[in-house]
């Protein structure tokens, strides 16, 4: 739930048992009445959750959860859920949608972990399951319970890979046309990730200003990210010929809800260039470039778009030498010798 203000008017902002956002009028313009009487609707339904009997059976809660992900999720999401579904019932499956608990997951987990399954795989299908029940208990279809409780599996940060400029001129001349050389220089020139380079539309490529305007879907957060001259000369080329209001146009515009449309042919132009790539890479290299030529990881961080400069960490093994460096434009000192010393711990004065 949320408390928002339209054309002057106070809304309580929230989702009904069938999944929909619904608001209601506080009518008042007045917000320490408005916050009131949020706070007394946030009660009751809080009540009436508490007292909500659920008795939906688990099937008939997969084929909505389904229908519903099918509009709202992309595929690999679906085969994720799907996946932590199947490991979820091979340990024990639920007759009930109120059977699925922390301890179900819990239990889902180390039965996971017997099985030798990896700490990245079991960690991912924990995440799925907690979504779908999030989703249940915003749809009302479930009391809402303590799914922090099933705690992530630590994992080792995997050391960061990325291209020398050798092999992304490799890629580049690989690249079957303009629209698969812009994907490799948005990536490796720009740092955008898949879907932000799926959905790059014109109206946010700015020539004046030289920027690119990049609002990522996962939220809301949106960045600035300069051009290279690689890239604004390539853009350019592609803007003269566009048909479309994306800028990458690869003849696949009806899989775009899908960002698996680019990382399916992807692989054929690394194998073509003769490199090891993935579409992810690209960014790594985007970012390992600015730490290697000295830009701070506060202003990578902002560039690649992270919540959190922790993220940006991964990218700290390459900046040693530039501190070195940096370290090494200090002003000397002019030591004193040590006669000197000895004289002024002992009061001594010339």
């Amino acid at each position: 739930m949320a408390l928002i203000k339209r054309y002057g008017i106070y809304y309580a902002d929230f989702r009904v048992p069938n999944g929909k956002r619904s608001r209601t009028s506080l009518q008042t313009t007045n917000l320490r009445v408005a916050k009131d009487k949020y706070a007394e609707i946030v009660s009751r339904r809080k009540k009436a959750k508490e007292n909500l009997v659920v008795d939906m059976e688990w099937d008939a809660f997969k084929d909505r959860l389904f229908r519903f992900m099918s509009a709202e999720r992309s595929e690999s999401t679906i085969r994720w859920t799907k996946l932590a579904i199947t490991h979820m019932e091979d340990f024990n499956t639920p007759r009930m949608l109120r059977d699925v608990t922390p301890s179900l997951l819990q239990g889902t987990k180390e039965f996971m972990i017997n099985e030798g399954f990896g700490k990245h795989n079991i960690n991912r299908c924990m995440q799925a399951l907690k979504a779908i029940m999030r989703l249940a208990e915003k749809w009302d279809l479930a009391v809402e319970q303590k799914w922090k409780a099933v705690g992530k599996l630590k994992t080792p940060k995997g050391r960061v890979v990325f291209h020398t400029d050798e092999e992304i001129d490799k890629l580049l001349a690989a690249c079957p046309s303009l629209g698969w050389r812009l994907v490799v220089l948005l990536g490796a020139d720009a740092g955008l990730r898949r879907g932000e380079i799926a959905h790059l539309q014109w109206q946010d490529v700015d020539f004046e200003h030289n920027q690119l305007y990049v609002a990522p879907d996962k939220t809301e957060n949106h960045r600035f990210v300069p051009m290279t001259p690689t890239l604004r000369e390539a853009l350019t080329k592609a803007k003269n010929g566009a048909k479309s209001e994306y800028v990458v146009d690869v003849g696949w515009a009806s899989s775009r809800n899908s960002k698996d449309f680019l990382t399916s042919y992807y692989p054929r132009i690394a194998k073509a260039a003769g490199v090891k790539s993935y579409l992810h890479k690209l960014r790594h290299t985007y970012a390992s470039q600015l730490v290697q030529k000295g830009i701070g990881l506060y202003e990578v961080s902002k560039l690649l778009g992270h919540s959190s400069i922790q993220m940006t960490e991964i990218y700290a093994h390459l900046v040693p030498a530039n501190l070195q460096q940096a370290a090494m434009c200090m002003t000397p000192r002019k030591m004193p010798d040590t006669n000197s010393l000895f004289n002024v711990a002992n009061g001594a004065t010339k």
